[in-house]
This record gives C-alpha cells, sequence and structure tokens, in this order.
C-alpha cells in the first residue's frame, strides 16, 4: 500500500508539473507611428512595427485613426480620412463573397433597404450626428465620393455585421417584419437575398478570467474574430482611437477593426470596459434594434462597471442573435450575455444555470435533434453542455439559458468543441498552478481562433476562418490590448491567430 501511494504521488506529482500548452505566436509593440493625414484635430497614422522578430509580417501594418471632437466633428474627419478606405474595404468584401455584379447589387439593395426601413429608427441622435458629419464633408467636397458616400458604407457595415448567416434565422428574421410590408422589388428577389446572405460565415469565440487564477487578480478577456476570410479587407486593419466632446462628458474608448465605419466589432475604454460578440444559432431574431457595432460603442461610451454597462444594455433591443462578452476592471468580473428576440440571459462566472444545462439525446419521438458529433455517442436525456467554473466565463455560438435554448439549432461539432477547449485550458492551468498572465491569455485567445485541423498548429491547410485575435488586458484609466489580423491572401493567407499580436495602450493615445 506504501509503494503504491507513493507511486501514485509520483504520478500526480508529474502531471502538475507539467505545462499548459498553446498555439504557438508572436507580439510586436509598434516602435511609433507615423502620420498619414490629419483633418480637425483628428489624425490617421500607422504603426511601425520593429523590422524583425517576427515569422509573420503583416504586408501592411495596423492603421491607426484618433477621432478628437464633437459628434458631427469626429463624423466628418472620419470622412476626411478614411473615405478612400473605407469605400475599397466594403467594395472589397461584397465583391469577394458575392461573385456576380447582379448579386452584388441585390446585397447592396438589401442592405440599404434595411437600414432605411428597419436599424435607423433605433439608432441613438448621438450617431446620427456622425453620419450627418460624413455627409456635411462629402457636401463640402462635391465630386470626390463617385457617388458613394462615408455614411452609406458605414451604413451598410452595421447593417452587414447584423446579419444572420443560416437560411432559416435569415428566413425568421424577414417573417418578423412582414407585417410591416415588403416593397415589391424585394418580394420579388427576396429568395435569391436568403441564397446570398448563406455565404455569410459567422462564428466567434470571448473569454474572461480573473481573480486567483491570474497574475495579481488581472483581468483578461478576449475577442475571436471568425468571419468570411481573404476577402481583402485585412489591407486597412484599423484601430481607432474615440476621444468625444458630449455635453455630458468624455468619452474614450479604444475600438479594432477594418476601415468599414464608426463601429466596434471590438472595444475597450479608458474606464476599463471591454466588449465582444459572436453569433448564436437562434430562430428568435428581428431587424428592429440597434445595430450590435454600434450598441457595443453605446456600452463602451455609458458604462463604468458591469452594473451601468447591463443598464445601458437593457435602454435598446436585441436584434439577430447573438452572445456577448462583456467585462469589467472596476468589478474585476465579466458577464456572457445569451440574446435573442426580446430577451438576454446573463451569466456570472460559476453561473448554476450553466451547470444545470444538458440536452436530451435520447432520440426520443418528439425531441429535436440537437446532438450531431459533439455529444461523442452520448445518448441520454441528460448529456451535460454547461461547464461553468469560478472566477471564469466564455462563449461561443451556442446558448445554455433554458429560454435561449428552446430554439437553439442543432450544435454544431465546432461549437461545443471551442466551449469544451476554453473549459479545459481553464482546468489544466488550474491543476499545474499556473496563473495567467500576457502569454497566456494571448496564447489562449489565439488556440482557440479557427485554423485548420489542428487549434494547436498553425500549418497548412488553413481552413479556418480566423480574421481578428484579441486580448484585453483592462484597467481603469488605462488598460492595453494585443491585436492580430489575418494576413496575406490566397495561398500565402494565414490566420489571425498565426500573425503577429500587436500591443496598444491606452495611456498612450489619451491625455
Amino acid at each position: 500500500m506504501t509503494l503504491l501511494l507513493a507511486l501514485l504521488f509520483a504520478l500526480l506529482s508529474v502531471g502538475l508539473a507539467k505545462t499548459v500548452g498553446f498555439v504557438p505566436f508572436t507580439t510586436q509593440t509598434p516602435t511609433s507611428l507615423k502620420l498619414v493625414a490629419r483633418s480637425g484635430n483628428s489624425t490617421l497614422s500607422q504603426a511601425v512595427l520593429p523590422a524583425s522578430g517576427a515569422p509573420a509580417p503583416y504586408v501592411e501594418a495596423p492603421y491607426v485613426l484618433k477621432l478628437v471632437g464633437t459628434r458631427k466633428q469626429i463624423g466628418y474627419d472620419y470622412a476626411a480620412l478614411l473615405h478612400t478606405q473605407t469605400v475599397y474595404t466594403l467594395d472589397s468584401f461584397i465583391k469577394s463573397v458575392f461573385s456576380s455584379p447582379r448579386d452584388q447589387l441585390l446585397i447592396t439593395l438589401f442592405l440599404d433597404y434595411c437600414w432605411d426601413s428597419f436599424l435607423v429608427k433605433h439608432t441613438p441622435q448621438d450617431f446620427l450626428d456622425e453620419l450627418a458629419g460624413m455627409r456635411a464633408y462629402h457636401a463640402a467636397h462635391p465630386g470626390e465620393d463617385g457617388g458613394v458616400t462615408t455614411d452609406m458604407v458605414s451604413q451598410r457595415f452595421f447593417t452587414l455585421a447584423n446579419m444572420p448567416a443560416d437560411p432559416v434565422n435569415i428566413i425568421a428574421m424577414l417573417e418578423e417584419e412582414l407585417e410591416m410590408g415588403l416593397p415589391p422589388w424585394l418580394k420579388a428577389v427576396i429568395n435569391e437575398i436568403v441564397r446570398l446572405l448563406e455565404h455569410l460565415v459567422h462564428s466567434c469565440d470571448a473569454y474572461g478570467v480573473w481573480g486567483s487564477r491570474t497574475v495579481n487578480g488581472t483581468l483578461y478577456s478576449s475577442r475571436n474574430l471568425d468571419y468570411n476570410k481573404d476577402t481583402g479587407i485585412n489591407k486597412y486593419k484599423l484601430v481607432t482611437f474615440f476621444d468625444i466632446d458630449d455635453a455630458a462628458a468624455r468619452r474614450q474608448y479604444a475600438t479594432i477593426g477594418f476601415a468599414f465605419g464608426p463601429g466596434a466589432l471590438a472595444g475597450i475604454s479608458l474606464k476599463g470596459m471591454t466588449v465582444s460578440e459572436m453569433n448564436l444559432d437562434n430562430s428568435r431574431v428581428t431587424f428592429s434594434g440597434l445595430a450590435f457595432p454600434l450598441r457595443l460603442r453605446r456600452v463602451l461610451e455609458l458604462s463604468s462597471d458591469l452594473h451601468s454597462a447591463m443598464t445601458t444594455w437593457n435602454a435598446t433591443h436585441n436584434t439577430n442573435s447573438f452572445n456577448f462578452l462583456i467585462a469589467s476592471a472596476r468589478d474585476n468580473a465579466a458577464f456572457a450575455l445569451e440574446t435573442i428576440r426580446d430577451f438576454t440571459a446573463v451569466f456570472p462566472a460559476d453561473s448554476p444555470v450553466e451547470a444545470a444545462a444538458t440536452v436530451d439525446c435520447s432520440g426520443a419521438a418528439g425531441v429535436a435533434n440537437k446532438c450531431h458529433k459533439w455529444a461523442n455517442g452520448q445518448t441520454g436525456a441528460h448529456v451535460q453542455l454547461g461547464k461553468p467554473l469560478p472566477e471564469a466565463v466564455w462563449r461561443t455560438n451556442h446558448g445554455m439559458s433554458p429560454v435561449v435554448f428552446r430554439t437553439q439549432e442543432a450544435l454544431f461539432n465546432d461549437t461545443v468543441f471551442r466551449y469544451d477547449l476554453m473549459h479545459t485550458l481553464f482546468t489544466e492551468l488550474a491543476a499545474t498552478k499556473t496563473t495567467i498572465a500576457d502569454h497566456q491569455a494571448i496564447g489562449i485567445v489565439a488556440t482557440l481562433g479557427t485554423k485548420g485541423p489542428n487549434f494547436f498548429e498553425c500549418a497548412a491547410p488553413y481552413k479556418g476562418d480566423n480574421t481578428m485575435s484579441i486580448s484585453y488586458a483592462p484597467k481603469v484609466g488605462g488598460g492595453y490590448f494585443h491585436a492580430a489580423w489575418e494576413r496575406g491572401s490566397g495561398s500565402e493567407w494565414r490566420p489571425a491567430a498565426c500573425a503577429p499580436f500587436i500591443r496598444f495602450d491606452l495611456a498612450e493615445h489619451f491625455e
């Protein structure tokens, strides 16, 4: 018995001594910013990256936009500084995803219809003032826009980002608004529109972790954007620092993405808030609400903690079904939000609701099959789905709320695999007594980014769609983030998680 106990102790010791592995990644810090253009108090620059030290350097370094002024001023400055780049980005995306000129025209007309008929009615005046500032720039510079103004492009991107990718959800979204009446041209081509929207790719993931799991209890959060890859939008990778002079307050925060207009695919504020978005495969959807790229900006602008974030959130309506993650340095915590039409489920760490989430894989009559390959042959009536932990929260593309799950589509293998992978990484880090610092925080988000058959390897064939990967370290009055974007094109294309993660510190960009 003594020998057996000694052997068991030795095996446990070896297990605890192992290092948790991640996909290999590199980081860089810009040596400076090269000024490209100026408008009023706003500037457009390009990051100057170290000449060496990254095995997969960017063809074009990220651009850094700093917008300073009132709402109308920053709208004017955005158009002055980025009109050409923004038009290029939308044009490149549309032509890459939708092959024929007819398809490109149809999708553009549909985006304009959705904005004009639904989304604009739920857009706060602050954001409408920014769009008015863009129009003012074009009015002052006639002939420069070629008939496509910056506000038009921005509105189309806000709408496009808010679209579901699954045909069932697209049809449900349209049916929800049918009582308002579709114009004759749209009725005639609606089936074509649904077919086109199926070309959009959505997955994504995010986490928040803090407390005893991290060095000095630091809050880390993340955002992977897994969207249509190699569309050309990576030519204008963009970090935007907003310094907005509102009558009520000064709004200071950063968004990370591409030159697609002043929306937030991801963001971090000087008040220590971060925001992330993921698709949620659910049929409870509507067009009637605030487009999520603007809704996330609203949270960054008006929130200083999780309570004020949820107050801001609940003042606007859910649209397409999404998961979100909102983190707060002031609270040193994060919430996962599962959102469908008219309902938001809020999950803190170690949620008992999440722990109770199971799936009926019994195959009983009348039970929808939501199991597929992810269940690994389990056929019980209560196959475990939720695996929450203390001091961590994370999401991929499915829900845990029983309300959300009633209209959840069949779970595909990838979303459950990535959810379980994050649980495994957090569990192994704790078991090996590894506290999370920058290296581990970046390693987790890089590992989760979709690349190919092996999440732990950057190697061809690259079948994933990881277009942006971000690790946040928010702080009240400061904070920083590491962001990576997809690089290259064609046979040289690489996922964001396999490209350098570039560090940006908020304090360097705000007085």
